[in-house]
């Protein structure tokens, strides 16, 4: 047998096995379990149970986020005097998910509200003046962001200029200078004392509808609708799901199982999904960048309107529009990643730490998800540049251990704005000054450990196949939502004998399909994108191979079985050999 040669470096997680050993004889749990609840955090029986079981109960009051009690004396002022209340969104699924919990809470309430998601292409992220001047001409007295406004300062400061009150709701890491705001709720403020500072956009929404709920003495029942929306944008956008956010997540993922919205349901029906069982992986792979293809390519107006409409076949049409939009998204990402890929691959810019990459012309709607794919692709934190004559406009995405917001922050005098977080961030940029920001950038990076550049399977437990049963894939369910911080369950099995005729599957045929044994267990694993291993793999004593894999239900033509999910295989070795 030819050896199977794998790309990756597989770091399995040490863990203290005395500890481990008892934290599973106090819950009653296997092994891997328990390995799974430590890695996680979860060291007590009250923790683990917190974790599995994400309670309502664990939901922080929104009364200790800053400014929130002057937001909702305002919104409450401006319903009772009829002022009209201009809500301005970002145009990404937590924007325009944030943007809908607050137009429909205050709709509910009793306020003249309107809506307004700027145009990606002609207003570029943030609060706009664009969106001021529209807030003018309405004649508007509030308006309240979402998801942005922390450090757009001088487009607040010419809105209060003309008569209008601004509240920020956001979570992106504020500026260093204090917002003229009237209210600035971001729990990432450094004199904030809210518990948990990782809400996404329509997280701190929520909070705020919950207030305003609370405060004027509402039913339960009305915040409980909003978790649908507060879920879908908290899953969307790439937030850790740990904490609090795991709960909003859990628990509006529950919400969207059942939601009565038609737009949403419409959604679901249109993409090929299954009322009632949605995944965590189905919102941020499915229904996710459907909402979001809208502000990609065109305009996100369509996306909040059928969070928001209440009409079926409206519904269904927009839900069609949003799903052919993601079709052209898809069409310009893959033309943008082959134009990098080329590039990358001729210059030899791999080689680099951090990949910066400008061009004229590129799609700035698409480049933040072409720079995700060449993260995956070559481990390395990637910024894409769309330039537009003299200016760019950037998306960058990062590796788990590289602050990408920090970085920005570092080579700030390059740049001129930037925004974001720790695995995602935006910037600005004069054409001339890239080169420069480049070499910055990169200089930056030395001060990181070189093993987070180099492709890494992170295995949290090495398994026997004996322990893969059915009872532990139940459990593993319990482990969902999965996102950063939280991601799945990720195993390694060792010295396994490949039993059965390994065969292609797929459209193209290409991936591998094949049964593992060890022992009296077997199993069957298929190995996504790897069916040129056929050749490698013979059926037989010799044919000894350890695998990485996440576990999963083998439903494939109403099958009812494990199926293990190849990350990784490899020609079995043994020690000293």
């Amino acid at each position: 047998m030819a050896a199977i040669i794998s790309s990756h470096h597989w770091k399995i997680r040490s863990i203290p096995e005395t500890e481990v050993t008892a934290l599973a004889r106090q819950l009653n749990t296997s092994h891997i379990i328990a390995t799974l609840l430590y890695q996680r955090g979860c060291r007590t029986p009250t923790a683990a149970e917190e974790f599995l079981n994400p309670s309502p109960l664990r939901l922080h009051k929104p009364d200790t986020l800053p400014d929130i009690s002057i937001a909702t004396r305002r919104i409450q002022q401006a319903i009772e005097k009829e002022e009209k209340i201009l809500v301005y969104g970002d145009y990404d699924v937590d924007g325009v998910c944030g943007t809908a919990i607050l137009v429909s809470t205050i709709k509910n309430l009793g306020g003249r509200v309107l809506a307004y998601i700027p145009h990606r292409h002609k207003e570029g992220y943030g609060f706009s003046p664009a969106g001021v001047e529209f807030a003018r001409e309405q004649h508007v007295q509030l308006i309240i962001t979402t998801d942005c406004g922390s450090s757009d300062l001088v487009t607040i400061t010419r809105a209060q200029q003309s008569g209008m009150d601004v509240i920020v709701t956001d979570h992106h890491e504020p500026g260093p200078h204090p917002s003229p705001a009237v209210a600035f709720i971001n729990p990432k403020r450094p004199d904030s004392h809210y518990p948990f500072r990782e809400l996404a956009g329509a997280g701190v929404a929520f909070k705020l509808a919950w207030q305003l709920l609370a405060t004027l003495g509402r039913t339960k029942q009305e915040l409980i609708e909003l978790l649908d929306l507060a879920g879908l944008g908290t899953i969307a956008d790439v937030v850790p799901l740990i904490g609090e956010n795991r709960v909003i997540a859990r628990l509006g993922l529950l919400a969207l199982n059942r939601t009565t919205r038609p737009g949403i349901r419409a959604l679901i029906e249109s993409s090929g999904l299954k009322p009632g069982a949605l995944t965590a992986r189905d919102i941020g792979f499915i229904l996710g960048p459907r909402i979001n293809a809208a502000g990609r390519v065109d305009h996100a107006q369509p996306a909040l309107e059928l969070l928001l409409t209440s009409d079926e076949t409206s519904a269904k049409t927009i839900a069609e529009e949003l799903n052919q939009l993601n079709r052209v998204r898809q069409a310009l990402e893959e033309k943008i990643l082959n134009q990098a890929i080329q590039r990358i691959e001729t210059e030899n810019l791999a080689k680099q730490r951090v990949i910066v990459l400008e061009h004229d012309g590129w799609h700035e709607g698409v480049i933040g998800i072409v720079a995700a794919r060449l993260v995956e692709r070559f481990w390395r934190p990637c910024i894409m540049i769309a330039l537009k004559e003299k200016i760019g406009k950037g998306s960058g995405r990062s590796v788990t251990g590289f602050d990408l917001y920090s970085s920005l922050q570092a080579c700030a005098q390059h740049l001129l704005s930037y925004g974001g977080h720790r695995y995602a961030a935006g910037l600005k940029i004069s054409k001339e000054n890239i080169p420069q920001f480049r070499t910055a950038i990169n200089q930056f990076a030395l001060n990181a450990p070189e093993e987070i550049f180099a492709p890494t399977l992170h295995i949290e437990t090495v398994a026997s196949l004996n322990e893969i049963n059915e009872e532990l894939l139940v459990t593993l369910a319990k482990f969902e939502p999965f996102g950063p911080e939280n991601p799945e369950p990720v195993f390694a099995s060792l010295g396994l004998e490949v039993v059965g005729y390994p065969r292609r599957v797929g459209r193209d045929k290409q991936h591998l399909k094949f049964k593992v044994r060890s022992g009296e267990s077997v199993l069957t694993a298929i190995a996504w994108e790897r069916s040129n291993e056929l050749l490698n793999i013979q059926v037989g004593k010799p044919n000894h191979i350890d695998i990485c894999y996440t576990i999963g239900a083998d439903n494939f033509r109403g099958n009812n079985g494990i199926q293990l999910n190849i990350l990784d295989l490899k020609t079995h070795r043994e020690p000293n050999t």
